[in-house]
Parts: structure tokens; sequence; C-alpha cells
């Protein structure tokens, strides 16, 4: 049996669809033109008695878009493996069997990409722009055309004037800016947000989700976003598609597309369809 084949066996055994929607899609509709294929993913802890596994036999795929970039958001209750998963496709763990699959070729043991995490993870010792230009210093890029390359990512998160200044004096939300324009300085194809707006107040979580969206329109960027939140809000709001996971083992329970336009805005949140997505996956989370 093909790999492939393989996954779409599998993924018609771990999905359920219980609960019917226009909007909720088949797992098998991703096995074609991916950008993440993770396949028979087993993630165990511990030994013996103690043996506890997070993981058993997991498929899950993001798929490529056509004509247009990829926001990609997981929820689930604590303990499904979110973190987990990004972790796995990050490169910061390995899984204890199973593929990692990038643009359908194995994930290199070398092969990581940059996450935004919950925690500010700028270093206070530098400025803004060796914080943002921190990757290219480690790869042995100049002085003068990593500066030039991280100014420009720096305007673009809104950071403009901000160059020079000590990250530790900055806000938590313009710390955050730093961090993604880090990720966005390596031109990674895939970026990783692990709760990164969790600890923000109400307003600078909107700025920040309008920057992500921003970046996301932009198709010089044209990266991959994979974020892990428990905002279902922001979720709708920021994503294409919506992984809904849950646990013992972690596993795929739903799958919805989002369809609210092409440019989404402060007023994407008052509209009837909004809403009910809200609803659907509010149901959804509360029946599991």
């Amino acid at each position: 049996m093909g790999l492939f084949n393989k996954m779409m066996k599998d993924s018609k055994e771990t999905l359920d669809t219980s609960k019917p929607s226009e909007d909720i899609k088949p797992q098998e509709e991703l096995l074609s033109n991916n950008i993440v294929d993770l396949v028979n993913i087993n993630k165990v802890f511990g030994s013996g008695k103690n043996e506890f596994k997070l993981f058993d036999n997991l498929n899950f795929s993001i798929p490529d878009f056509k004509d247009e970039g990829q926001f990609i958001s997981i929820l689930g209750a604590s303990g499904c493996g979110k973190s987990q998963l990004m972790h796995l496709i990050s490169g910061l763990q390995k899984p204890t069997s199973g593929d990692v699959i990038i643009n359908g070729k194995p994930k290199k043991d070398n092969q990581s990409f940059p996450m935004v995490f919950q925690q500010y993870s700028s270093f206070p010792w530098l400025n803004v722009i060796d914080n943002v230009s921190l990757p290219l210093k480690l790869r042995g890029i100049s002085k003068k055309e990593r500066y030039e390359r991280a100014l420009k990512i720096i305007e673009t998160v809104g950071l403009n004037g901000h160059e020079y200044k000590w990250t530790n004096g900055l806000s938590g939300g313009q710390q955050q800016r730093v961090a993604i324009a880090r990720c966005l300085i390596e031109s990674s194809p895939i970026i990783m947000l692990d709760e990164a707006s969790s600890a923000l107040d109400i307003k600078t979580k909107r700025g920040l989700q309008e920057l992500l969206l921003d970046i996301y329109y932009k198709s010089e960027y044209d990266q991959t976003f994979i974020s892990v939140t428990h905002n279902i809000e922001e979720a709708v709001y920021l994503s294409n598609r919506i992984y809904i996971m849950q646990a013992n083992p972690g596993r795929v329970h739903t799958i919805m597309d989002i369809d609210l336009g092409k440019h989404r805005d402060h007023n994407t949140r008052s509209t009837e369809k909004f809403i009910r997505y809200v609803q659907q996956i509010t149901d959804i989370m509360d029946s599991l």
C-alpha cells in the first residue's frame, strides 16, 4: 500500500465527522499538494507502567491553498497535543515513530522552522535590529546586508523608530512583533505561533492579529502560518482552515474551512457568517 493511500485509509478511521456541517471537510481532501504531512505519528512519553501515548498513528496534513497563503489554527482542550504537534513540525521534537513530510519530502534532522512563543523570546542584551537580524548573523551574512534586510522587516511589523532600542524596554506587543520579524527574516516557508497573543491585552492582541493578516496578505512573504490558540474568535478571524483536536490519544476530530472573503477587517467580526463559525466551533469544543 502506498504512503498516501495508507494515510487516506487511516484518516478515515480517525476523523470524527459526527457533527456534519457544510464547512467541515473530510481529511482525504488534504492528501494532494500538501505543505505538511504527519504520517502514522506515534509519540510516547515514559516507559512501562508510566508510559503515556500522546499520539497513536496520528495522520495530519496541511494543504497548499491555490492562489493564496495558508493560515492554519489548531484548537483543542489541554492535553490533546496541540503544542507537541507544533514541535514535531518545527523540529523541536521528534516522533517516537512515523514520518514528518514537508512539501512532499521527508523532513531533515537539521531542518527547523521558526516559532513565536507565548513567552517573550527577544534577547534583552540586544537591541531591536540585532534581535531581528540575529538569524542572518548566525549564517555569516555581513552586517550591512543583514541590517538592510532587517530594517525593511522592522518597518513591515510596525517598529520603525525602535530599531536601536533595547527590547526589554518594549511593551509585550512590541516584543512579539520583534519575534515575528525575526521569523520573517529567515524567509522560512512555515512560521509557527504557539499561543503568541495569549499574554496580551485585548487591544494589543487585536493589533497583533491585524499585523499577522497584513503579512499574510502580502504576496512577497507567502508563508504558511500555523497557530495554536485557545481563542476561538481569533482562530476564526485569522484562519482559512481550523483543526479541532481531541485527546486520549491526540487526534483530529474536525477540520473546518473558514470562508470570510479574501481580506478581513474589524467589521468581519460582526458578520453573521463569523458569528456562525464561532458558534459551530464552540459547540464542537463543548462536545469533546
